[in-house]
């Protein structure tokens, strides 16, 4: 995932924000709307790309699944 951006966009009645997040972007006229979207972004961003422990599975776990799961071949 990338990092949520931010950006100020020039238009013809002052400015507007658009924040990316994830391949989505959202446009918003309010300031305050856009820096508190991209806030969480920034949040949520931080909690899951820190966090690879969550992808890693243990030899342990994967035995534990294996013994548990009802279709185990013995003989190949």
């Amino acid at each position: 995932m990338e990092t949520p951006t931010i950006t100020q966009i020039k238009s013809g009645d002052g400015y507007s924000y658009r924040v990316c997040v994830a391949g989505m972007c959202r446009e918003h006229i309010q300031k305050w709307q856009a820096f508190i979207f991209y806030h969480q972004a920034m949040e949520c961003y931080q909690r899951d790309a820190g966090n690879l422990s969550i992808l890693q599975l243990s030899q342990d776990s994967i035995l534990d699944a294996a013994s548990t799961s009802p279709t185990i071949l013995d003989d190949l």
